[in-house]
This record gives C-alpha cells, structure tokens and sequence, in this order.
C-alpha cells in the first residue's frame, strides 16, 4: 500500500486497489470484531443467548449485520482515501461496487465465520479464523490477477462476485436454520 501511495513510482490504475483492498479491509475489520461469536462461548453467555425467544437464525443474523456495519464503514473510508491520497475520482461502477458489493462480500464472510464459530470446538476456531480468512485474500488476489487487463471492475466481475458472496451468505443462512442449540452447547468446552 505504501508503494501504490507514493508519488516515486508511475501511476496505477486504482480499479485493482478498489477491487481488492475495499473487500479485504472490510473482511479484515469484521475478522477483529467477530471475536464476539468466539467470545459468547468463552464466557457461557451464549447459553443465556440461546433462552431468549429469538430463533438461532435471528441472533446470527444480528450479529453479522453488526458487524458488517462498521466493517463496511471502514473498509469504504479507507478506500476513498487512499484513492483520493493517489488523485484519482470513483466512477459509477466502483460506487455501484463500493455500496452494494463490498457490504455483501463482508456479510458472507462474517457469516460464515459466524456459523463455523457455533458449530467447532473452541480448539478448531482459531485455525479456522485465518483459513477463511486467507482463503478470502488469496481468491480476490488471484482474480485481479487473472484480470488484468486496465478495467478490472466491469459489471461482468461485480455481477460475478456479487453472486458468489450472495450464494456463500444464502447457503449459510440455510444452515444456520438446521444448527441446533444443543450442537452450540456443547461445543463449548
């Protein structure tokens, strides 16, 4: 980042920084809040949780929009600074992709972590956090790579990753609904 920001080096083009940073950044902030789903366990809370009249699917769904909030929050301020720091304006379809992809790209993949926290073991969480994790960072660098002619972010590859991060978050949300309560009990230990 420090290099694509200094004047020294000849100009990219910020489509690969847009497509690919505004993601991570979002993916990373939510990885360092979801430590709430991880947190809940530890401290028996989740038990209480669980009593509550709201269904399994409910209280995860809360918990990805509140994270997915703030994530987006920042991933898209520090995207628009650092093109804004290299001189360079957003188009329509970086907006388009900023607003409506990004937030969904984070939901999926708090989601996901979100579920996978409620069904392993403590043990196997926190290998967990950075496979998905790094299994993120790794797909969205192989894709600007793959792509790399000067207009990386056309609507074929916003429609494309949208889809997928839609796919990933609906075949999550049918999951949570088969958890059961007991299966998150008693995995706490």
């Amino acid at each position: 980042m420090l290099g694509a920001t200094t004047v020294k080096h000849p100009p990219i083009s910020v489509e690969p920084l847009v497509f690919y940073i505004a993601p991570c950044l979002g993916v990373l902030v939510a990885f360092g809040l979801s430590t709430r789903f991880v947190g809940e366990k530890e401290e028996a809370a989740v038990e209480t949780l669980l009593c509550t009249p709201l269904t399994l699917r409910e209280l995860w769904l809360g918990k990805v929009v509140s994270l997915t909030i703030p994530s987006h929050i920042a991933s898209t301020t520090s995207t628009l600074a650092l093109i804004s720091l290299r001189g360079y304006t957003v188009n329509a379809l970086m907006a388009v992709y900023l607003a409506t992809v990004v937030p969904i790209v984070i939901a999926s993949a708090t989601g996901l972590l979100g579920f996978l926290h409620y069904v392993l073991g403590m043990r196997q969480v926190k290998a967990l956090n950075y496979i998905v994790f790094f299994t993120l960072f790794a797909t969205l660098y192989l894709a600007v790579r793959r792509l790399a002619s000067p207009a990386i972010i056309t609507w074929c590859s916003v429609n494309t990753v949208l889809a997928l991060s839609l796919a990933v978050f609906g075949v999550t949300y049918c999951l949570v609904a088969r958890l059961s309560k007991e299966r998150i009990v008693t995995t706490i230990s």
